[in-house]
């Protein structure tokens, strides 16, 4: 069994429906659709469906009501539908998990989350589970997921074509992120300055720029007159991120070359001047550094794509009597 597989059973469990809504809120139970004889319930897909199903009944009466209450019935549905035909194809099929098998994986999932025996049993209780129907989950979990890779590992196929067109044409994803080292002098602006000020402020800052044109150090100047962060390390802010300062300041600090100093700069909290110290390039690593995890996410790409397939045959190989109007073909939803 993957990890993913493991850690998504995890989080599957943890994320069960809470608690019921009222009595007097739920909806009269009925059958809702009988597979190869198999009955699921408008219980079993309203439960299923959770929040997003009492949001829509929450909502005022009318036809986006109708429409937000049957698309999450459907959508129910579809995930409740595959699960039956997997599981009987697991009967039919014989396929079991042995205990020793299930306790790896119980293992597998608590050193991956960093958790004791007791820390799961308190999550699991905290969503009104038992250790032994978190098991009787993973379990199946596990028998669903031995099923689909058998049907369809021989059917992923990733080429070091594939790989190599992938990275070329997605060359940003693994580029890192553009970063500039940058000093800054603040000269402050009180908030609600006359005029007079706002101009005996920005002629300081016309002085320090002359200064700096002079050759006089910016680290000095800084630790000197700056008013703003990192004034006492000259005016240091380390490397920063595209996307982390004020677009305007972004766009000042960005286009500078390493070495050279920005003019004055209004910015919220007074005059600002910038000095790029550094600049790192957005450059993407070599193919062979990344080439796993491609292969990997076309691999996963490809086994989704699959696994859908083979639960449309199951779907087709099937006796399915729809017996509500809300999941009946042409209902909106």
């Amino acid at each position: 069994m993957t990890p993913n597989l493991l850690l998504l059973a995890l989080l599957s469990a943890l994320a069960a429906p809470g608690n019921p809504p009222p009595s007097d809120r739920r909806p009269l139970d009925r059958v809702a659709v009988i597979v190869n004889g198999d009955v699921i319930t408008l219980s079993e897909l309203t439960e299923r469906a959770g929040a997003e199903y009492w949001r829509a009944m929450d909502m005022p009466a009318g036809p986006a009501r109708e429409q937000a209450r049957v698309k999450a019935l459907r959508s129910a549905y579809d995930l409740v539908l595959a699960e039956r035909l997997v599981e009987a194809e697991v009967k039919n099929l014989g396929i079991d998990v042995s205990d020793a098998q299930l306790d790896a994986a119980v293992d597998d999932v608590k050193k991956r989350n960093n958790l004791s025996d007791d820390m799961l049993k308190q999550a699991l209780a905290a969503e009104g589970l038992t250790i032994a129907a978190y098991r009787a989950r993973l379990r199946k979990d596990f028998e669903n997921h031995l099923l689909i890779s058998g049907k369809i590992q021989n059917r992923v196929k990733v080429t070091d074509d594939d790989v190599k067109g992938y990275y070329q044409s997605h060359l940003s994803e693994f580029a890192g992120d553009e970063q500039v080292r940058i000093r800054l002098i603040l000269l402050q602006v009180p908030a609600g300055a006359r005029p007079e000020e706002e101009a005996r402020v920005k002629a300081t800052g016309e002085t320090l720029l002359a200064r700096l044109a002079a050759g006089e150090d910016f680290s000095d100047l800084a630790k000197q007159v700056s008013q703003g962060p990192g004034a006492a390390s000259g005016g240091d802010l380390g490397w920063v991120k595209k996307g982390t300062m004020p677009i305007d300041l972004e766009r000042v600090a960005f286009a500078l070359a390493p070495g050279q100093n920005s003019g004055l700069v209004r910015a919220k909290t007074g005059w600002i001047v910038l000095k790029a110290e550094d600049k790192r390039s957005a450059k993407a690593p070599p193919v062979e550094d990344v080439k796993d995890r491609i292969r990997e996410k076309l691999g996963n790409q490809q086994a989704e794509v699959y696994r859908k397939q083979y639960i449309d045959e199951l779907k087709r190989e099937a006796v399915i009597e729809i017996k509500i109007p809300e999941l009946q073909p042409g209902t909106a939803g």
